[in-house]
């Protein structure tokens, strides 16, 4: 079993000197309505899900940035990477404020190997391109896609509009992805990184589709306040979509949205 650590996601005294709040990003104001004891843990826990999947995206991001650097690759994908890397910080603490909102004491644990992003013994070429390939063109196009399922489907109130924040950053990174190895298929003499063939690039896709076909993108408690109407209604007031559409739209976006984003790179005329 791997290891765990406990963090706990606080906020400096800084806060309070108006030239460092003022490089802060500015939040939605959070007031969250009269809720059920269930309700309220359920929602506080679903925050603090996105806050460690965001901060585990810091680390993605970082690993990424790493081995741009180590391979040389133009100065403005490095600063790409810095840039997501600084997003993905910005929208652990919005969730975590949202969390906060609803009871959270900001503590939340994480398995050691999802802060460390270790290295393979592949090559840093292929560890950049699979990255690019299932993390981007698979995870982050069907993260997007969820985003935006809630966005459009909750109601108004400072938590949707903390998820419309979060999503105004992901439209970026559910691109990058297919953009860069399409760059790196259309420019075959390109030195820092070689396309790796579209036979290999359908293969990592498959893989990745797979895996998160795989996984259980709803609590099983929340799934079943969801069938309770009140509960349902105080769970979307507080940013937590219907956990039978939501699975919905999840599934739509591995059949529809990412094979969407692999034609982006391989051009189908091409390979039929």
């Amino acid at each position: 079993m791997a290891e765990r650590v406990l963090l706990s996601f606080d906020e400096s005294a800084l806060g309070d000197l108006p030239w460092f709040a003022a490089l802060q990003r500015n939040r939605p104001r959070l007031q969250p309505p009269p809720l059920r004891d269930d309700v309220r843990a359920a929602a506080c826990r679903e925050w603090e899900d996105r806050a460690a999947a965001e901060y585990v995206g810091v680390m993605i991001v970082r690993r990424l940035h790493g081995l741009l650097v180590d391979l040389n690759a133009p100065a403005d994908l490095q600063a790409f990477a810095l840039t997501m890397m600084l997003q993905e910080q910005e929208h652990a603490g919005l969730c975590m404020a949202a969390a906060r909102s609803l009871g959270s004491d900001g503590a939340i644990s994480f398995e050691l190997p999802q802060l460390q992003q270790a290295r393979t013994p592949e090559s840093v070429e292929t560890q950049l391109l699979k990255m690019l390939a299932t993390t981007f063109l698979v995870g982050e196009v069907t993260a997007f896609a969820l985003l935006s399922h809630g966005v459009r489907h909750l109601p108004p109130s400072g938590y949707r509009e903390t998820l419309r924040e979060i999503l105004r950053d992901e439209a970026s990174h559910a691109r990058i992805g297919q953009a860069l190895l399409r760059a790196l298929r259309d420019r075959p003499d390109t030195t820092w990184a070689r396309y790796p063939g579209d036979a290999v690039m359908r293969s990592w896709v498959a893989e990745a589709q797979a895996d998160l076909r795989g996984r259980d993108v709803v609590e099983h408690e929340t799934a079943a306040l969801h069938r309770d109407p009140e509960a349902a209604a105080q769970l979307a007031a507080v940013g937590i979509p219907d956990s039978q559409p939501f699975r919905a739209a999840y599934l739509t976006a591995l059949q529809r949205e990412v094979p969407a984003a692999l034609a982006e790179v391989i051009d189908v005329r091409e390979t039929s």
